[in-house]
């Protein structure tokens, strides 16, 4: 019998939404367009407390994934909560408001991990509207799932990443100072749809509101 730990998925794509349905089309496609090739990739979307139609816009999309419900609100709980079933030897955290620049993502992150033997690396992003990267937005690192262990994120918000990558960078000899320094892929592959109406990052940074 395999243990929860013995995977036979190489990675694991976990995708927390929050009424969505009006910005999913740009992730769903750069998903479903992605060349996976010789690699074994899950996607979990995890719907959090959605009212709006977000949970059809994604099985209408065809994409073949997981669809999981999780009542305690927040990006931390969702993700914790989808950590749980994961079964990919590795872990990217993606925003359903996001998506990604090249068809072959998945691909080449998996090659370059394996190849080197890397437990986390960066992903260097693009964004019309925000030009400085900071060191807790969790869509910038692929992780080992066993590098991840049983850290967890906070079950507040915002700023649940910030306790989470913490922790994660310091086990990797990193810190928020010096973290752009770990190994990175070469081009960006993440597009960062910064200050969404709606987001969380909108409601603290344009309506300053405290979540």
């Amino acid at each position: 019998m395999q243990t929860l730990h013995e995977r036979d998925t190489d990675l694991s794509v976990i995708i927390p939404v929050y009424n969505l349905e009006n910005y999913l089309t740009p992730i769903l496609i750069t998903l479903k367009d992605q060349d996976t090739a010789y690699y074994n990739v899950e996607i979990i979307f995890v719907l959090n407390n959605c009212t709006d139609e977000s949970e059809k816009v994604i099985r209408l999309s065809g994409i073949d994934c997981t669809i999981m419900n999780c009542d305690i609100q927040g990006c931390g709980p969702a993700r914790n909560a989808a950590l749980e079933v994961a079964r990919g030897e590795y872990v990217w955290f993606i925003d359903g408001d996001d998506c990604l620049l090249s068809t072959t993502a998945f691909r080449d992150v998996l090659d370059r991990m394996k190849r080197d033997g890397l437990s986390i690396i960066r992903i260097p992003f693009a964004s019309e509207k925000f030009r400085w990267p900071y060191f807790s937005m969790v869509w910038q690192y692929v992780m080992r799932r066993d590098f991840i262990g049983d850290v967890r994120f906070p079950n507040y918000q915002p700023a649940e990443d910030d306790a989470f990558m913490d922790t994660l960078l310091g086990k990797a000899g990193y810190d928020r100072w010096n973290y752009m320094d770990m190994p990175s892929m070469d081009a960006p592959l993440y597009f960062y749809n910064y200050l969404r109406e709606g987001s969380n990052m909108y409601r603290c940074t344009i309506l300053g509101e405290k979540i």
